[in-house]
């Protein structure tokens, strides 16, 4: 129970962020559902963490499972706002690579041998996706390519330190 108030807590605190921001910037215009669904992404990711974290007993697996939920979040939302946008199909690709995620995390049993190889998947994933949607939407104004590229790289970058840290958990064991 205590946990569940620190996620409840701490997502109550991130939520103030996008709330504040919506009163100072102008073109905000969130309806209430809006802020209510927020709340409960920040609320699932850190419920989330908690679960999964508890899992290892070194800091390179929780430091992992952080980045990977983090990694997804940040793809998840950005491609969500991307799809109210454009409304492009393709990006639908993104989900395909957060699935991928989540179907890895259930089939290792959130083990570190195969969280590391679904990190590292992800980090491909995201790499392939980057350039089939860029490929296929060259016509639309996405952005110059190495732009584009350069944040998919920097997603990329970060599941695969996240399986750098889940082969790190492998070496060291429990309790390293």
């Amino acid at each position: 129970m205590r946990t569940i108030l620190r996620v409840a807590i701490g997502a109550f605190a991130v939520w103030l962020v996008p709330l504040i921001a919506s009163r100072v910037v102008e073109g905000w215009h969130w309806g209430p559902g809006a802020f209510v669904f927020t709340y409960v992404l920040f609320f699932a990711t850190g419920m989330a963490y908690a679960w999964i974290a508890r899992h290892g007993r070194t800091w390179s697996y929780r430091a992992a499972v952080g980045l990977c939920l983090a990694g997804g979040f940040v793809m998840g939302w950005a491609t969500m706002v991307h799809l109210s946008e454009t409304e492009n199909p393709l990006l639908l690709a993104y989900f395909g690579v957060l699935a991928l995620g989540a179907a890895g995390a259930a089939l290792s049993r959130l083990k570190a041998p195969g969280l590391a190889r679904t990190a590292f998947l992800m980090a491909a994933a995201v790499l392939l996706a980057g350039v089939l949607t860029r490929k296929a939407t060259a016509a639309m104004d996405t952005g110059p390519f190495w732009n584009v590229m350069l944040a998919h790289g920097g997603m990329a970058s970060v599941f695969a330190l996240a399986g750098l840290l889940f082969r790190r958990e492998m070496r060291q064991g429990p309790g390293g």
